[in-house]
């Protein structure tokens, strides 16, 4: 059975290691614990053409270097040509049990190697690949090389079960804020969808040294957008800035005074802004930061370059957009026809028009 035809019959967890012996190499071990299935590669090099694969295995949690149970894969060997191949096998065990197991090729002159160890429980469907960073920015957070699916370094992982993954890396180099240079998150190591935001590359700047954290909120917001997978770090989140509403309706003017949101505390900042008559509409919506283009907030959370929030509202109503600086969240809130008398909130709005 070639990887293909496995990877399409079933979830797979992936680890990757090879070691060599001589010249024979075996890594890349995959299995399946719904139904117990094994697989793994073996390079027998160009000398060693004929090579038998056997599984040796513990369902109680011990090594299986020293006391593991050999099961052969069907079939004896593969002829090879100095290429490679997938060998594969079914473990016996129950539902609940550790599995730990290696893979051990042996070559026609009598080459051993043995793969890494790999370990499940059996009978229980394992949990997805964890999400993963990445950006123009990994050479300078000495990870490796930039938008590099599948680093070690770059793994974000959930310590508290609370939701949020993270991430936090030391700055190895000076990284310069803006220019479309940034990072997003992809999520689920190996595949490159979905990606957070997605529409555009969250932009961040720093020097030698610098701490970062970055993370991935999965928790649901009902009302907001994003309403899950809100991407941002420590930099973000760390710092003060001065946010405008804009859209269509006020020019798409990041630097307006007119639409500055206000700061509530806590990270939430609103515009109430009345729409008079005749000026109804459907409109879209998204938040700036500090008078221009480089930072904004918009139905993704962070970017450079955000998608907006549709909205539409009649004659005399008023809207309230809020941004929650915290995750990077917006919403829209449409509250209806507005009062005209003095003293009311509307009027005082409908002065300034």
């Amino acid at each position: 059975m070639k990887r293909s035809m496995i990877l399409a019959a079933a979830v797979l967890v992936l680890a990757w290691a090879s070691w060599s012996y001589a010249d024979c190499w075996c890594g890349n071990g995959y299995n399946d614990p719904s139904t117990n299935f094994v697989e793994a590669q073996v390079w027998p090099g160009d000398n060693h053409v004929n090579t038998a694969m056997t599984f040796i295995y513990t369902t109680d949690g011990s090594d299986p270097y020293t006391s593991g149970t050999a099961v052969s894969e069907p079939g004896t060997f593969y002829q090879f040509a100095g290429n490679n191949d997938w060998f594969q096998a079914w473990l016996t065990a129950n539902n609940g049990d550790l599995v730990k197991w290696f893979a051990r090729g042996t070559s026609a002159d009598g080459s051993v190697c043995d793969s890494e160890m790999y370990e499940f429980t059996s009978g229980i469907t394992p949990p997805p690949p964890p999400p993963n960073l990445v950006g123009d920015c990994e050479n300078e957070l000495g990870v490796g090389a930039d938008w590099q699916n599948g680093d070690d370094m770059t793994k974000m992982y959930d310590p508290d079960e609370d939701g949020i993954y993270e991430v936090t890396l030391t700055a190895t180099a000076d990284f310069a804020y803006g220019g479309g240079a940034g990072y997003q998150v992809v999520g689920e190591i190996g595949s490159w969808s979905p990606q957070y935001p997605g529409d555009s590359n969250i932009h961040i700047g720093f020097t030698t040294g610098e701490e970062i954290t970055f993370y991935l909120d999965t928790n649901e917001a009902p009302g907001w957008s994003p309403f899950a997978n809100a991407v941002y770090d420590s930099k973000l989140i760390g710092t003060t800035h001065t946010w405008a509403a804009v859209g269509d309706w006020q020019g798409w003017d990041p630097s307006s005074s007119e639409t500055e949101m206000m700061d509530m505390g806590g990270g939430i900042y609103v515009h109430e802004h009345y729409f008079a008559p005749g000026e109804g509409g459907t409109y879209q919506f998204k938040c700036a930061a500090d008078d221009g283009w480089d930072l904004q907030c918009g139905v993704n959370g962070y970017g450079s370059n955000c998608a907006t929030w549709e909205f539409t509202v009649a004659d005399g109503e008023c809207v309230s957009f809020y941004l929650d600086s915290n995750s990077g969240r917006i919403k829209v809130e449409v509250t209806g026809p507005s009062a005209t008398e003095d003293g009311t909130w509307g009027s005082i709005k409908a002065q300034y028009k």
